[in-house]
């Protein structure tokens, strides 16, 4: 007794009807209505990435057409002709591979010598002609005739990776029919279906994996679990697909995303030390690590969910803007890898950057709010270092009850914004919200971007929900000279033969801005004429 032929799960899984396309319901319910309504054309233009489907969907197509009990939306799959076009051994419908078939030869062999041929048995004759953009210039143009005024049973279905190679005269004569690269989750769904019909014992968190390493395509997808399944003998783990691929085990990939986000050069040395001690390709490294912190990103940002709670707990601390901030850097280590000649150099200087920018760019920010403070305040000398900041401003007997906590909580996350307040007007409303007063509308706008932390932040720091009103009006800032206070002021006003002119005597539209951006009062020396 013979064995029956092992049939990999790509073949034996593949879609028969427009129902079990997997991530394409556009093309799925358009081609269906068209059937539906017998609004057949003749020539369709089936373009998208690798794996997704086009050479299927016409298949799909062809067999709806050609079916005994058609044309019809869903194929019968029990008449002869639907089972040969399954296997690709009708007569009437003509598959060619432009790969390797390119030359005006083959087109004139393949299709204009038969295309006037009626169908031996069917009702089209079909010509589907897979990765269309491999003809060349004179195969296009042979074949450009027959499709623009093909005979009433022919149907021409061109599958292309790269559509913009198609020559337009020839997309232009055709339906278009757009293919997109197939989401995670249906590509994890429809693995998790065939690994139970397979009787496969999988971990959900291994087809996740496999779901993401086969980029879109559901071809490369079911062939990663089928291989999976060879390897491990029925049984497919997370720590299996790991191995079996060269995908960076997770501890890896978190120690090495605490040690970027605490800035501790010598953690994250220690962790890459394990990355080549591994044999991890860096590239691999980096993308691998781009991809989680993406999802955390995602989160923090409340545009995205299901990250593994191992990374919920670790990047708990993480900031939105820092995590931005971090991704910024892979894709630049990324891109500077692609191009150098050393992939351990691009990698190393692509993450100890991060720490190094991230340590600066705080105190960049200090420097500059303190020489904001500096000119409002009409202080003189070229220092730039910050005056050290009381942990605590005394609140006035209006204050808001823990406004304290409130400046330093706030201060802590918003660097920019904890000073800011520390000089605005407070105090509570009757019905116990508070009343936040700026000077600057600038400061003001920046605050009401940030509406949603400052009143999360105050209820934190009044044990109560608190809703804040935030208005431009704060005390006038003293009116200052700015001048450096080394030079004397000239005794008896301006010196000999010169005036005071204030700004607002002449045109002085940037002193003015100035003086509405840093507070105080401008004046400048005019020559007496």
């Amino acid at each position: 007794m013979t064995k029956a032929a092992h049939r990999v799960l790509a073949r034996k899984y593949r879609p028969q009807g427009f129902e079990e396309l997997v991530g394409q319901p556009g093309v799925s319910r358009t081609l269906k209505n068209a059937l539906a309504s017998g609004r057949v054309h003749h020539a369709y233009l089936f373009t998208g990435p690798r794996g997704c489907g086009k050479t299927t969907t016409a298949r799909i197509l062809a067999k709806a057409l050609n079916c005994a009990k058609g044309p019809a939306p869903q194929p019968c799959d029990e008449c002869s002709s639907c089972r040969e076009i399954a296997l690709s051994s009708s007569l009437d419908v003509l598959e060619m591979d432009a790969a390797s078939h390119t030359g005006v030869d083959n087109v004139r062999e393949v299709i204009i010598e038969t295309v006037a041929l009626a169908p031996t048995r069917d009702r089209y004759k079909v010509f589907i002609i897979d990765e269309a953009h491999m003809l060349s210039g004179a195969a296009f143009n042979a074949l450009l005739k027959t499709i623009e005024e093909p005979p009433p049973h022919v149907v021409f279905i061109l599958a292309t990776t790269e559509a913009h190679k198609v020559p337009a005269t020839v997309a232009s004569r055709c339906q278009r029919y757009k293919f997109r690269p197939v989401a995670p989750e249906p590509l994890a769904e429809h693995l998790a279906d065939i690994a139970r019909k397979e009787k496969i014992d999988v971990d959900p968190q291994a087809l996740h994996l496999l779901a993401r390493a086969a980029e879109g395509s559901l071809r490369d997808a079911v062939s990663l679990l089928d291989q999976c399944r060879s390897i491990g003998e029925g049984k497919v783990t997370l720590e299996s697909v790991r191995e079996t691929f060269g995908f960076v085990p997770q501890e890896m990939l978190l120690g090495a995303a605490q040690a970027l986000l605490a800035r501790d050069p010598k953690a994250l040395v220690v962790w890459l030390k394990k990355v080549y001690e591994e044999g991890v390709e860096p590239a691999q490294f980096l993308k691998d690590l781009r991809a989680a912190l993406e999802s955390v990103y995602l989160e923090k940002l409340g545009a995205g969910s299901g990250v593994e709670p191992a990374w919920s707990r670790a990047l708990a601390g993480a900031t939105a803007e820092g995590l931005g901030f971090l991704l910024r850097r892979l894709n630049r280590a990324l891109e500077e890898l692609r191009f150098g000649d050393s992939p351990r150099l691009a990698l190393e200087l692509g993450l100890f950057s991060a720490i190094e920018a991230a340590h600066d760019l705080p105190d960049w920010v200090r420097r500059l709010e303190a020489l904001e403070r500096r000119l409002s305040s009409g202080g003189g000398g070229p220092a730039l270092a910050p005056a050290p900041m009381p942990s605590a401003v005394p609140a006035p007997a209006s204050a808001p009850p823990g406004w304290p906590a409130f400046v330093s909580a706030v201060g802590a996350v918003k660097i920019a914004l904890g000073p800011v307040l520390e000089k605005c007007g407070h105090d509570v409303r009757p019905e116990g919200d508070w009343t936040i007063r700026f000077a600057k509308q600038f400061d003001l706008d920046a605050a009401e971007r940030a509406r949603e932390f400052l009143e999360k932040a105050a209820a934190d720091a009044a044990g109560r929900a608190v809703r804040l009103s935030l208005i431009l009006g704060a005390p006038a800032v003293p009116s200052n000279d700015i001048v450096d206070p080394a030079i004397p002021e000239t005794p008896g006003g301006a010196p000999p033969g010169t005036r005071w002119k204030d700004v607002a005597e002449g045109p002085g539209p940037g002193l003015k801005k100035a003086e509405g951006v840093f507070g105080g009062k401008a004046r400048i020396v005019k020559k007496s004429p």
